[in-house]
């Protein structure tokens, strides 16, 4: 009996550690997207080519950064960047649901040469879709002027 605990004992650890590589390993799938989705949209309004941004979004959250890239060109914005990315929470609700806790310092230039900084808290959404996560909503908690993904997006017209 004490053999069959052991083994029972090693079999309960082996499968506690394999899960918990499997989930380190989605964590770090979510990281990199996170991050390649700041590159990106700093390379897709430069080159203004929202197309730039479309790998690491779900359709939703595209719509949602392209109006993003938008408002920041209708503000001024002659350029921006991100200058320091910073992690907090990331869970993984389930094999295709995710959240991504992130403190972000982007750095906007105007057409005059000023350079403004800001720091924010982002909370990002992700759903799996066949074997890559996806960005599909970024919020900003601490920033209660800041419009809602749904209100930036504009929906189709109803067909009626």
């Amino acid at each position: 009996m004490n053999t069959v605990a052991r083994l029972l004992a090693v079999s309960v650890l082996a499968l506690t550690v394999l899960a918990a590589c499997g989930n380190s390993g989605e964590v770090g799938q979510i990281k990199s997207v996170v991050e390649k989705s700041d590159h990106e949209q700093e390379d897709a309004f430069a080159a203004h080519d929202p197309t730039l941004m479309q790998d690491t979004q779900t359709a939703r959250n595209f719509v949602y950064m392209v109006r993003t890239n938008d408002i920041l060109q209708q503000e001024g914005a002659v350029g921006i960047r991100l200058l320091k990315l910073e992690w907090g929470t990331i869970k993984v609700d389930s094999s295709i649901v995710a959240e991504a806790e992130t403190w972000e310092t982007w750095e906007q230039t105007d057409e005059d040469g000023n350079s403004y900084q800001s720091r924010d808290r982002n909370i990002y959404k992700l759903l799996k879709v066949g074997t890559s996560w996806k960005i599909d909503e970024v919020s900003y908690p601490d920033k209660p002027d800041q419009p809602a993904p749904s209100d930036l997006i504009t929906p189709p017209p109803s067909s009626q």
